[in-house]
């Protein structure tokens, strides 16, 4: 039986991609020999392509997120070309030149779900959703069955992760950066230098004396769970006290929540945590379908 299958090319220059052109072709046999032939056609089909310019011209990162988040409900669809069944191919052809790196195909079934296809919802991506699963679905478990201290370590580890996000691999202060923007750490009486010592020490030892600690640079940090509402000492044979339930179930929600807002406030950044999240691993990623 045939199908429809389709070549699809976004033109552009080096930042910007101002088309959308398409070849159609109704051919039979299977997934990757429908792709192949796509592929094998892409450099003389992107010459005789139909075309439509975009009404504006959009930057790459936007288009390439565009795809990635939902591919049939962009510009080339809109206009009726592919449906949900069609094997399609796309390629760039920028400054009137093949990409040939950048073709990007169809998804085969039985392949994991990209992770923005599946938090994907009318009002945009569901980062916090996405944040839950990916972090909190574990947190939640270990708390609610006491493991209090291998908790707090995922908790620790999940702000590494946040100040990646939004500062990138190469600064060395994002778990401190992101807790001093976006948390109120005040309201539990410590600093980010203080929790970061105590995340090193946790993480690396499960102790509370890392380096700093031991050559008394950094007071020790003793967490103490108790209730949400009742206050802890201050001091405790002179280590300071960490409210743990306080500073988990309050700060880091109240940061968690400013963070997601930057977010609505500047667009931009959106790209950066598409980018920097594809290299964030998760159980969801890491399983296969099993039908």
């Amino acid at each position: 039986m045939k199908e429809r299958v389709v070549n699809i090319f976004v033109f552009g220059d080096t930042t910007h991609v101002d088309a959308i052109g398409w070849r159609l072709y109704e051919r039979s046999g299977t997934y990757e020999e429908l792709v192949a032939f796509l592929q094998a056609r892409a450099q003389r089909d992107y010459r005789i392509a139909a075309r439509n310019d975009l009404k504006e011209p959009i930057p790459w990162w936007e288009f390439e997120v565009l795809v990635r988040m939902s591919p049939l409900s962009s510009e080339f669809v809109g206009a009726g070309i592919v449906g949900e069944d069609d094997v399609y191919c796309i390629t760039y052809i920028v400054n009137e030149e093949v990409r040939v790196d950048d073709t990007v195909i169809s998804v085969d079934r039985g392949s994991v779900p990209d992770y923005l296809t599946v938090y994907l919802t009318e009002g945009g991506l569901d980062i916090p959703r996405l944040i839950h699963d990916d972090h909190f679905v574990a947190i939640h478990l270990l708390w609610n069955n006491r493991k209090y201290v291998s908790c707090l370590k995922l908790v620790f580890s999940a702000i590494d992760t946040f100040g990646f996000v939004e500062y990138g691999p190469d600064d060395r202060n994002g778990f401190t950066r992101w807790l001093d923007e976006y948390c109120k750490l005040e309201t539990v009486g410590v600093t980010s230098e203080e929790l970061w010592q105590l995340r090193n020490s946790l993480i690396h030892m499960t102790n509370l004396d890392s380096r700093k600690v031991r050559s008394g640079e950094t007071p020790r940090l003793l967490p103490r769970i108790t209730d949400l509402d009742r206050d802890v000492e201050p001091l405790v044979d002179g280590m300071k006290v960490l409210h743990v339930t306080r500073f988990v179930t309050t700060v880091l929600r109240e940061g968690l929540e400013k963070w997601l807002q930057s977010y609505n406030r500047n667009r931009g950044k959106f790209a950066d945590f598409v980018e920097r999240y594809d290299t964030v691993v998760s159980e969801a990623r890491l399983q296969r379908p099993t039908s």
